[in-house]
């Protein structure tokens, strides 16, 4: 059935699972709303996009202020319908005698304290409306701590006590927010990453995520998954369907969870 076009806010779009989730809606006649903190990236996914479905903007999400005058332009403009948080970068396998303070502090500032900057404007105004829906995207790592690094998997456990918490706290106005948790997915996140962070990842084997070997032994599929994937799951907790899911974390992986 066919809905009335809604303004969905996605971080991380430049790239990746963010990439995937902005077509999935846009594919669907909603507005999307891009953030990424690379203007180029930006160009290259809405260049894919239908031109009258889709704005750019050039942001950091640490940057709390230049987010919430990001949010407060396009509230501006109308209501926000769904937040889509996929901000967030890699730490490079990193375990704890590779994990210096500056590392640690610019995944969880990018990860965590990130979402939380476009979170916190994002609530204020679906608490207005009195509606809206926020899907964040966690991992798998968040259950099980191989094969990633010591940040990533505390910033992206973080998250779903933060999901959580929202949906405490947002259920009131009609609100509900989730959590996607990504196995193994195809996307450019290392390179990206690299890009973003700069020579504080060590160099530690970053192969071994996506190794044919370790999939076929942690996943029952043994594949990686496709941001489509991800984002037809994302689309789906967005939907009327599923307005009264909240609270939840949705392991898109595979089935790695089971195992």
């Amino acid at each position: 059935m066919a809905h009335a076009t809604r303004n969905v806010l996605i971080t991380g779009a430049g790239s990746g699972i963010g990439a995937g989730v902005a077509a999935e809606f846009a594919a669907h006649g909603d507005h999307v709303h891009l953030l990424d903190i690379s203007a180029e990236r930006l160009a290259a996914v809405a260049a894919e996009l239908p031109s009258d479905l889709v704005s750019t903007y050039t942001v950091d999400v640490t940057d709390y202020d230049g987010v919430a005058a990001v949010v407060a332009e396009i509230a501006g403009k109308g209501s926000i319908d769904v937040f889509a948080g996929c901000a967030g970068v890699f730490d490079g396998l990193a375990g704890i005698e590779q994990t210096t303070r500056e590392l640690w502090d610019r995944i969880i500032d990018i990860n965590l304290t990130g979402t939380f900057n476009v979170v916190k404007p994002v609530a204020t105004e679906m608490i207005k409306q009195k509606s809206g829906s926020i899907v964040l995207i966690g991992s798998i790592a968040a259950s099980r701590a191989l094969p990633d690094g010591l940040a990533y998997d505390t910033s992206k456990a973080a998250l779903e006590g933060m999901t959580r918490r929202l949906a405490v706290d947002l259920g009131q106005y009609g609100i509900n927010a989730n959590l996607v948790a990504p196995g193994v997915v195809k996307t450019s996140i290392r390179a990206t990453s690299e890009e973003i962070l700069g020579d504080i990842v060590p160099d530690t084997n970053v192969g071994v995520g996506t190794s044919p070997e370790l999939m076929k032994m942690l996943i029952p599929m043994q594949r990686g998954g496709l941001p489509s994937e991800v984002a037809a799951t994302v689309y789906f907790l967005s939907s009327e369907g599923a307005a009264y899911i909240s609270g939840d974390v949705i392991h898109v992986d595979g089935g790695w969870i089971a195992a």
